[in-house]
């Protein structure tokens, strides 16, 4: 079913922005695209497809080059967590074909985060973003299972004019007092564009 492959993908993310996000760097060019770049005004970043644009957090590099699938990955410059575990702060965001309504896609999404290991919700509500479109919030912590840290994440699911984005912001789980707030303010800027 499309709407599962769109969860998967989603969580693939959650989980693969992890490795991205340690002492690793990104697989990919980080490209301060200039056409990617709004005009004053308007939102900080503007999908080159036309699709999104949000703002996200000041200095954080952005890299376009498609990894993982991503329109865009954002990431704080400054790794947090104990020497040998750092780990990158990160948003990133995928569009893909909408392969049902929200609801729908909202229900396949949850459904999969519980098959993240030790996985715990924080956040499941819905929400308007800033222009008007109906979109979902969800959150929870989660074991990655490839490097082993606790991470927390958030994500904003929206369906829109045949397109699903998903916008997910990650870090470590010990991290999120400073993160947190940073990464849900950039989600909540999303807007998606007909």
């Amino acid at each position: 079913m499309r709407t599962a492959m769109i969860g998967a993908a989603a969580l693939v993310l959650a989980a693969g922005t992890a490795t991205a996000g340690c002492a690793v760097e990104v697989a990919g060019t980080p490209s301060p695209d200039p056409a990617a770049v709004a005009r004053p005004g308007s939102a900080a970043f503007s999908d080159a497809a036309g699709r999104f644009a949000l703002d996200p957090p000041p200095g954080w590099s952005v890299d376009t080059s498609g990894t993982q699938d991503t329109a865009v990955i954002f990431a704080d410059p400054q790794p947090v967590g104990p020497a040998g575990r750092r780990f990158r702060a990160n948003i990133n965001v995928i569009v893909v074909p909408a392969g049902a309504d929200l609801p729908t896609t909202v229900a396949s999404a949850r459904q999969e985060l519980t098959g993240l290991p030790h996985y715990r919700p924080t956040a499941d509500e819905g929400i308007t973003l800033v222009d008007g479109t109906s979109a979902q919030l969800l959150g929870g912590t989660f074991d990655d299972p490839r490097s082993g840290l606790a991470l927390r994440n958030v994500q904003v699911l929206s369906v829109h004019a045949g397109e699903t984005v998903v916008v997910t912001g990650t870090t470590l789980a010990d991290e999120w007092a400073g993160h947190g707030r940073v990464l849900e303010s950039s989600l909540r800027s999303l807007t998606v564009i007909t």
